[in-house]
C-alpha cells in the first residue's frame, strides 16, 4: 500500500466511525458508559521504508474532524522505541495489546517508583530485559489499542501511552487493510468502540482547557510558558505528586516540589511560544538533553514526536500526563 493510499483509506474511515460514534453513543446511551467518552485529536500517519504506522494522539471531551500529520521514520522500531538491541517482544503475524503495558523491566521499576497512578493503567503487562520494545516481522498487523509503552535503562526514562496506533507492513494492500480496520471496529463491544475512551471522572475535570477538541493543534501553540503553567499546574502537581509549582528557575521551565525533596526539575519542549524582546517565538522541538543538575529531570514533549530515551532524563509525553491525571 502506497502512503498516499495509506492516508485516504483512514481518513475515510476515520472519520465515519468516529462522527458515528460520537452521534449516538453519548447521546442515546449515555448513562450506559462509565463515564465521559474521550475521542482523539489528530491522526499521526508515518511511513517507514517498510511500514505504515498509524496513530490516534489527543484526548478531547468532543468530536471534531481529526487534524492530521504526516511524517517519516528510519525504521518502525525506532517509532515504537529504541531501534537497535533485544527486543521486550517479537511480533509474528497479528498482535493485539488492548488496555495493556510494554515495558522493559527498568522501565516498569521506573514507571511503579515514579508514577503511582499508573498502576490503574497497565492492564495486561509483558515486562523483559530487553534493550529495545519491540521487534517487527514482515506480514505483522500489529495493533496497539490503549496501550502503555515504557522504555527504561539505567537512569533513562521514556513513557507514551497509545490511544490508538496500528501498524502494517506496506506490502499490505489497502483493500485488506480497510477489511481489516472495519472487522476489528466490528467485533468491539457497542459502547466500547475503537479510538474512544470512556473514563469514570467527574464531568467537571474535563472541562480544563487541555480536554477542549481544539487546544491540541491551536490553543496550545497559542500559550507563553507562564500561561501553559497556569492552566496545567493542579495536573503536574497531581500527576508528579509535587506540593508546589515554581516557575522559570535557572535551566529549567519550572520545578516541581515534592514532599520528599526528590524534585522535578522541567522543560517543555511543546510548541509553546517564548517572548523574545515583547514578541512570541513558537517554540520548535529540541530533542531532551540532560542539563548538570543532581534534581530529577523532566522533559514534556508533543504525542506525536519519535523520541528516543535519554540518560537521565525521564521524557513523558503530553497525552501521557493528561491520562494520568484522569487516574489520579
Amino acid at each position: 500500500m502506497k502512503p498516499t493510499e495509506f492516508v485516504k483509506v483512514n481518513g475515510q474511515f476515520w472519520a465515519e466511525h468516529l462522527k458515528g460514534v460520537s452521534g449516538h453513543l453519548p447521546v442515546s446511551h449515555r448513562t450506559e458508559l462509565p463515564g465521559p467518552m474521550l475521542f482523539p485529536r489528530m491522526m499521526v500517519l508515518t511511513e517507514t521504508p517498510d511500514w505504515n504506522i498509524l496513530e490516534l494522539v489527543g484526548l478531547s471531551r468532543e468530536y471534531r474532524t481529526l487534524e492530521v500529520r504526516r511524517q517519516k521514520a528510519a525504521s518502525v522500531e525506532e517509532y515504537f522505541g529504541v531501534g537497535d538491541g533485544d527486543p521486550v517482544i517479537t511480533l509474528p503475524g497479528e498482535n493485539l495489546f488492548k488496555d495493556a503495558t510494554i515495558a522493559t523491566e527498568a522501565g516498569k521499576r521506573a514507571l511503579t517508583e515514579r508514577f503511582p497512578n499508573a498502576a490503574n493503567l497497565l492492564g495486561e503487562e509483558f515486562v523483559g530485559r530487553g534493550d529495545q520494545l519491540l521487534q517487527f516481522a514482515p506480514g505483522n498487523y500489529s495493533t496497539f489499542d490503549r496501550a502503555l509503552l515504557v522504555h527504561g535503562a539505567d537512569d533513562a526514562f521514556r513513557a507514551h501511552w497509545v490511544f490508538f496506533a496500528l501498524a502494517i507492513h506496506r506490502s499490505e494492500p489497502a483493500d485488506k487493510y480497510l477489511d481489516f480496520l472495519r472487522t476489528y471496529s466490528n467485533a468491539r463491544p457497542h459502547l466500547d468502540p475503537i479510538g474512544t475512551i470512556s473514563l469514570p471522572v467527574d464531568p467537571v475535570v474535563l472541562k480544563a482547557d487541555a480536554f477542549e477538541s481544539t487546544y491540541l493543534a491551536h490553543g496550545l501553540q497559542d500559550l507563553g510558558v507562564d500561561e501553559f503553567l497556569d492552566k496545567h499546574e493542579e495536573i503536574l502537581l497531581s500527576v508528579f505528586g509535587a506540593t508546589k509549582l515554581v516557575r522559570q528557575p535557572a535551566d529549567a521551565d519550572f520545578v516541581l516540589e515534592r514532599a520528599d525533596g526528590n524534585n522535578v526539575l522541567g522543560r517543555l519542549e511543546l510548541p509553546v511560544a517564548d517572548v523574545v524582546n515583547g514578541k512570541k517565538r513558537r517554540r520548535s522541538f529540541r530533542t531532551p538533553v540532560r542539563a548538570n543538575t543532581d534534581s530529577r529531570q523532566l522533559a514534556i514533549v508533543p504525542s506525536q514526536e519519535i523520541v528516543a530515551s535519554v540518560p537521565g532524563v525521564e521524557i513523558v509525553d503530553y497525552d501521557t500526563i493528561l491520562r494520568l491525571y484522569l487516574e489520579s
